[in-house]
């Protein structure tokens, strides 16, 4: 599980973001009251005064400027600007901010019939009182939605923390450590609700039948593979001592051979189903294989089971391949793949070369299409008007076993003109041949 899909990062992150969120907004409210403050209040504010003072001007010229708490205006003779106050100088018509001795302030300059008004406002008073009737509410506002927000996360934080709980626990379960499963754990989180006592029982009741259905694997897998080998054995006994006689006719001894390959077919495919049916590879002895004797001992056997078709098996190698696996696997893969080669070619040849971890088996047989290539993988699916009998599970079993051991496995086909079959091998060694007369054909038929 990813750190950044966990449960509780996810609502830390949602905790976050909506702290961060009403932060936002609260500084987007301050911007917003202090334009307010400014253009709505106080600049409406002077535009009003100054129109109602040139108006009682006009009426009476002898009205004096404005003089309040917050408020000075002051009237000049707009031609002799050297008699204005220094700070005011140079001044246009229109609202200015100014530093004056009282502070920082708002100035409002405007002309009427050669004279002008400066109407200075005080903008200290305003916010001040902005600061104690805006700002400290706002203050004590994020103060309790902060507070609740962390309030809320916790109280989030404990109500899945049962689920986290448990998660964890199935996460470091260990299924082959022990048959008993320590599920006393799952079953009855500490501090969890009803859905979650629900879960976790379901979790409960699922790992018992996994126990019970691997038990039975085990007990199927054991019985098996005692049950088949042993008659398996006596069937090969039986046929080698029939062979061995010489006074049997040819239609017998051809019969005995079939048996006695059939036998040996029919104990390579229980031990192949025995090994995929394990859990893991950890029962399996990998030893340090050459894989090209393993295609050697195949190429033999293809000889004997094939040698009445005209068929030529050519071998030929750059190095010899190593591989880390069981010696039963590594022939299943190659004898199912190079007996698949023969039983689809009727004349012509079979090659298989070795090359830097890779093994590459070619025929010249019927072929295979692109629709073929993608179902010939599935169990029990033979090729339409294949000659050869069998029961279609042996290339689904290979790409089982291959999958499985990271082999990678692909079939290029040529319809009418043969099949192309390479393996790769990425962790294997290669050591090259010194002699390259060693890329020769080893045998034909």
């Amino acid at each position: 599980m990813a750190s950044s899909r966990r449960l509780n990062r996810r609502l830390w992150r949602a905790f976050v973001t909506q702290i961060a969120l009403i932060s936002a907004c609260a500084v987007v409210g301050v911007y917003l009251a202090d334009f307010a403050i400014r253009e709505l209040l106080i600049v409406s504010a002077l535009e009003r005064e100054a129109e109602y003072f040139w108006a009682r001007q006009n009426i009476n010229p002898e009205t004096p400027a404005p003089n309040t708490n917050t408020l000075i205006g002051y009237v000049f003779d707009a031609a002799r600007s050297a008699t204005h106050p220094e700070e005011f100088r140079g001044l246009p018509a229109g609202i200015h901010d100014l530093t004056t001795p009282v502070g920082k302030s708002v100035v409002h300059v405007s002309d009427n019939n050669g004279r002008r008004l400066f109407l200075v406002f005080d903008a200290n008073n305003v916010r001040h009182l902005a600061t104690y009737f805006g700002l400290v509410p706002l203050a004590l506002l994020l103060i309790v939605l902060y507070t609740a927000a962390w309030v809320a996360y916790k109280i989030a934080g404990r109500g899945i923390s049962p689920l986290i709980k448990l998660a964890r626990h199935v996460r470091d379960l260990d299924l082959e450590a022990s048959d008993d499963l320590p599920l006393g754990d799952i079953s009855e989180p500490t501090g969890a609700d009803d859905e979650i006592l629900t879960l976790s029982h379901a979790l409960e009741q699922l790992v018992e039948r996994v126990n019970k259905f691997v038990e039975r694997e085990r007990i199927f897998t054991r019985e098996t593979s005692h049950e088949l080998r042993s008659p398996l054995t006596v069937i090969k006994i039986a046929s080698e001592m029939l062979l061995a006689r010489d006074d049997i006719d040819a239609s017998t001894r051809a019969t005995a051979d079939k048996i006695q390959r059939a036998a040996r077919d029919m104990e390579e495919l229980t031990q192949a189903f025995l090994l995929l049916a394990r859990e893991g590879d950890s029962d399996l002895a990998k030893e340090r294989i050459c894989l090209n004797e393993i295609v050697r001992s195949e190429i033999t056997r293809c000889e004997l089971v094939y040698g009445d078709k005209n068929i030529s098996l050519d071998y030929r190698q750059t190095g010899l391949v190593w591989v880390s696996s069981s010696p039963k696997v590594l022939a299943i893969v190659v004898g199912n793949l190079m007996r698949n080669a023969c039983a689809y070619t009727e004349r012509g040849h079979v090659s298989v070369v070795i090359t830097e971890r890779t093994m590459r088996i070619e025929d010249s047989g019927v072929g295979i299409s692109d629709d073929q290539i993608k179902a010939v993988f599935s169990a029990y699916y033979r090729v339409p008007n294949a000659r050869e009998s069998g029961h279609g599970i042996g290339l689904s079993m290979v790409k089982r076993m291959t999958d499985r051991f990271d082999w990678p496995f692909e079939i290029t086909g040529r319809p009418g003109h043969g099949t192309l079959v390479e393996v790769r091998f990425p962790h294997a060694e290669f050591e090259p041949d010194e002699d390259p007369s060693n890329d020769v054909a080893l045998a034909s038929n």
